[in-house]
């Protein structure tokens, strides 16, 4: 499998992922909390075990959470949080900005690699920082995967408080929940 299907595979896998599970006005549930957490944290157990960690790697890896916390903020701020006036329930209502965000970040990544791997002067480039900058090439999956997974690691916090400050259900939702 090339690099370019690899990324693809991945960035695009979590990107369908969330995008299936998360799009649109959704129950906001513990398994709606453990659901992307369990997906990001099996795709980090399985590309982060053994990564590089030299000195030189560690501000890579820094780069990557801190891209992910943004993107992660980006993402939280075009997911509406809101209690269901009928029922009660906490909604997630997440639209086109959301989307769009995921896929800025899947294309970036995909543009990367597809420039790394067929573009000479992109190609150089990058070999002359990374041996300036002694890193190694096998720290470049694990910066992306930390980016995803600070993403929706953040954004799923942020609305798990968000959630935690909406105001409690009416007394009519409360009971028609119960009934």
């Amino acid at each position: 499998m090339s690099d370019f299907q690899q990324a693809l595979l991945i960035s695009g896998g979590i990107a369908i992922l969330v995008l299936l599970t998360q799009y649109g006005r959704r129950d906001f549930t513990t398994h709606s909390v453990l659901r992307p957490l369990g997906m990001i944290g099996g795709v980090g157990y399985f590309y982060l075990r053994g990564m590089p960690t030299d000195r030189s790697e560690l501000w890579l890896y820094a780069a990557g959470l801190g891209l992910g916390l943004v993107c992660g903020a980006v993402a939280t701020v075009f997911t509406g949080i809101e209690r269901d006036p009928r029922t009660g329930k906490v909604m997630t209502v997440c639209g086109v900005g959301f989307a769009a965000t995921w896929l800025v970040v899947v294309a970036a990544r995909l543009a990367f690699v597809w420039e790394a791997d067929h573009n000479s002067t992109f190609r150089e480039h990058l070999g002359t920082f990374m041996a300036n900058h002694q890193l190694h090439e096998a720290s470049i999956a694990p910066f992306f995967v930390i980016w995803a997974l600070a993403m929706v690691v953040s954004r799923v916090a942020a609305n798990a408080v968000r959630a935690g400050q909406l105001p409690e259900a009416e007394p009519a939702a409360r009971q028609l929940v119960s009934a």
